[in-house]
């Protein structure tokens, strides 16, 4: 696969994800590529990013504006930096994925300016209720619609989410399933042959529906009956700890009065995260079971990551992935309480056999899910 002009428009969190990887594969296989991206409120730096490759070398990097501005401001101010970015870094591209609505609605309308060849629309984040203000909920949900309609190809990180597509009439020929992926070629497995599983690790944003409450629960329970066991945390809480429109404090004096068994990393660069990952024994994905919880629409990164890492995986049944994890037991299905939190590490910390063919399991698994592989097929069936 080979592009020309290649431009890619994206928000992003702390943590790296799909748009980061696409990044990634694009740079590699363009001879141009720009490269938009606005952090979400909630990251340490705010700063809209735009950066242009040429021949896969970095030629310019700017960021611009990091002002702590109302979340409607801010996408306002997005937009327009989409805009500015976008005619600095040379204001023609033959391809361009934009995630998300905001973002697709100006490469669109860039592309009926004829500024821009084709569009593909990549929903990473989408749910029924995805913003708590209705009127609000109500215009992101009108601008999804349009991205939908006029775009070349809507890419779709979940099949629920394709499901969703097809309901609203989009063709199967533009409906295309693209999961979440994982950088194989960055993983190095240890020897765990003689290993029994003694460290947990909980990746990711700090916030209630991700069950860090669970965890804080059921911890000291699980000291007292394995006082070897050590919980690494990767990530933290977000600047703006709102959920559901509710406040909530920050974790890490919850966890830190855990004791010395939980150890809090921070947050840490995804190359990071792929290095530290394999000494790890036990990971958790404890996503809350409700109706507005993101990640039952979304393909999550972390459990990705966490399998290709050849770390079992205790997870509710929130996410569609759950169910794979079940299927290829590369983990245990728990229900969303600190028992069954408990059970579950208890179930592997006693059997080492199991846990290491769960292992096993989640690294052949994850075979199928390298990110170049499933790049290459979006864009053959993108182009058509």
């Amino acid at each position: 696969m080979h592009f020309r002009k290649a431009l890619l428009i994206s928000h992003i969190t702390d943590l790296a994800g799909p748009s980061e990887a696409l990044e990634n594969y694009l740079r590699e296989r363009s001879d141009v590529l720009g490269v938009i991206y606005h952090p979400f409120h909630y990251c340490s730096d705010r700063r809209s990013i735009a950066r242009k490759y040429v021949s896969g070398k970095l030629a310019t990097e700017k960021k611009r504006c990091g002002l702590t501005l109302p979340n409607l401001l801010t996408y306002f101010k997005d937009a327009l930096f989409s805009l500015v970015f976008f005619f600095s870094l040379g204001g023609r591209y033959n391809d361009c994925v934009a995630c998300d609505p905001l973002n697709a609605v100006v490469a669109i309308l860039l592309k009926k300016c004829r500024r821009i060849d084709r569009v593909v629309f990549y929903t990473i984040d989408w749910m029924p209720g995805r913003f708590a203000n209705p009127v609000l909920n109500a215009v992101y949900h009108a601008l999804d619609r349009f991205c939908v309609k006029n775009c070349d190809a809507a890419w779709n990180i979940s099949p629920r989410i394709v499901d969703v597509r097809r309901e609203q009439g989009l063709p199967d020929a533009r409906n295309v399933l693209v999961p979440v992926g994982v950088d194989l070629e960055k993983i190095d497995l240890p020897d765990k042959s003689d290993r029994a599983p003694r460290d947990l690790v909980l990746l990711g944003a700090l916030a209630p529906s991700k069950g860090v409450d669970l965890v804080i629960e059921a911890w000291p329970r699980l000291i007292a009956r394995f006082p070897d066991l050590r919980l690494h945390v990767i990530g933290k809480t977000p600047n703006d700890a709102v959920e559901d429109g509710v406040v909530y404090a920050p974790y890490e004096p919850r966890l830190g009065a855990l004791g010395d068994s939980v150890i809090l990393h921070g947050v840490m660069n995804h190359d990071k995260v792929l290095e530290t990952l394999p000494a790890c024994d036990i990971s958790l994905a404890l996503y809350r079971p409700t109706d507005n919880n993101l990640s039952r629409w979304a393909d999550p990164s972390r459990v990705k990551d966490y399998l290709a890492c050849g770390v079992p995986v205790i997870i509710t049944d929130v996410p569609e992935i759950a169910k794979d994890v079940a299927a290829e037991q590369a983990g245990v299905v728990a229900d969303y309480t600190s028992e069954a939190v408990e059970a579950a590490v208890a179930a592997m910390v006693e059997d080492p056999a199991k846990w290491r063919a769960m292992r096993q399991a989640a690294v052949t698994y994850m075979q199928r899910y390298r990110w170049s592989t499933i790049f290459d097929a979006s864009f053959e069936a993108a182009r058509g």
